[in-house]
């Protein structure tokens, strides 16, 4: 028996298929410009989505596969759209929510250095990348586009410098790329767990969270890139965390609204905000009486507005449900004032992560992170109605969005 096999698979005939044709592959998306390109944490992917598809045929999401190993989950993490539509930036973490501990640990414990890909707009595919450090978290361009900002949510090293005496040994780096060479211009000792960053209007101050209740300040256009650190009020560092501040956004006015999970990094809620203005005495100080407290965890939010007059849409996720939340500020020394309320039904969204603004403030959208496993929802907002107008399916854990300009055309 064995003898006759041997001598058949050495015989001429060449064995044919006849089982199911193998289906296509998935069509090529095509140029990313005038569309949403979505990060997928949990299983390795972008989605792409055109706004108008989006409300009026919700099913119609375009996939591209990211990452270098088809066979591991690798982690994008955020995603940034330059200024001139030419390119979109994704972070690969190497750490993925459920991935346990080792080198591909959860986010935050991962200790495999991560990377920044470069993709060409005109049709997704990556033309270079350059390694970071371990556990990318967000990044942010540059007002011009030619200077990528990531910072590294790096909790292992905060963890390994709290059992000794100095917390400087637990700071995670900010790493200025050059986006046309793809290489590292610097790298900084930014904070431990630094993750939510953006930069002020003329770009020439970077903000940042820190994991021991603090933010980071960085004058990216001084030699040195000096950095100050600010602790949020009635804090100060230390080897854990009691707000656990995570995602920020500047405001049309120059303050920075600084987004806290709550303790134990928002397991039972109980996060909210804090606002910094930059503009205060000793350059920059949290203003205690625009300070908010939640139920829930606050992420990354959007404005819309002029510096004189604007809303803040924050996006709130925990036990008692996912909420978008408008604010109006009345100025330094003033409380902020909750203006209205958009309930998010479980079907639409699960775990509500980060939004975005249209230039007319009619419309949201916004990223669900959904349960970790199946896929999250991409929701199209009414803002001025304050309703949901329609959901749709992307991939698994979204929690990076960005716009894609239209080629050639800043924002």
């Amino acid at each position: 028996m064995g003898l006759a096999l041997l001598v058949a698979a050495c015989g001429r005939d060449v064995p044919a298929y006849d089982g199911l044709a193998f289906a296509r592959d998935p069509p090529v998306v095509g140029p990313l410009n005038g569309r949403f390109v979505i990060s997928n944490n949990g299983d390795d992917s972008l989605s792409v989505v055109d706004p108008e598809a989006a409300e009026n045929a919700p099913s119609r999401v375009q996939r591209i596969p990211i990452g270098f190993s088809p066979v591991e989950l690798e982690g994008p993490h955020h995603v940034s759209a330059g200024p001139w539509g030419r390119a979109v930036y994704v972070n690969l973490s190497l750490a993925v929510k459920g991935a346990g501990s080792g080198p591909h640990g959860s986010h935050g414990t991962g200790t495999l250095p991560g990377f920044v890909l470069k993709l060409d707009a005109t049709d997704g595919h990556e033309t270079g990348h350059v390694q970071v450090d371990p556990n990318p978290g967000d990044n942010a361009l540059s007002p011009d586009g030619k200077t990528l900002y990531v910072t590294h949510y790096d909790l292992v090293a905060w963890a390994h410098a709290a059992h000794g005496d100095n917390l400087r040994a637990g700071d995670s780096f900010l790493v200025v790329i050059d986006t046309d060479s793809m290489s590292v211009r610097a790298r900084v000792a930014l904070c431990p767990a630094a993750h939510g960053v953006r930069l002020s209007a003329d770009g020439a101050t970077l903000f940042a969270t820190c994991g021991p209740d603090e933010i980071a300040v960085v004058k990216v256009t001084e030699p040195g890139l000096p950095v100050r650190r600010v602790s949020l009020p009635g804090t100060q560092e230390g080897v854990n965390c009691q707000r656990c501040p995570y995602a920020l956004g500047v405001a049309p006015d120059g303050t920075v609204w600084v987004f806290s999970l709550g303790p134990s990094g928002g397991t039972a809620g109980r996060g909210g905000f804090d606002v910094f203005d930059p503009t205060a005495t000793d350059g920059g100080a949290f203003d205690p009486a625009r300070a908010v407290s939640l139920q829930g965890s606050p992420v990354f939010a959007a404005f819309w507005g002029t510096a004189a007059q604007y809303r803040a849409y924050v996006p709130e996720q925990g036990n008692v449900g996912d909420f978008v939340r408008v604010y109006e500020s009345d100025g330094p020394g003033k409380a902020t004032r909750q203006v209205g309320l958009l309930i998010l039904a479980r079907q639409h969204c699960q775990n509500a992560h980060m939004l975005l603004v249209d230039k007319e403030g009619s419309r949201g959208n916004l990223i669900c992170e959904g349960d970790h496993r199946a896929p999250g929802t991409f929701v199209v907002l009414d803002l001025v109605g304050q309703m949901v107008v329609a959901a749709s399916p992307v991939g698994v854990f979204p929690d990076g969005i960005a716009w894609v300009p239209p080629a050639g055309v800043a924002p």
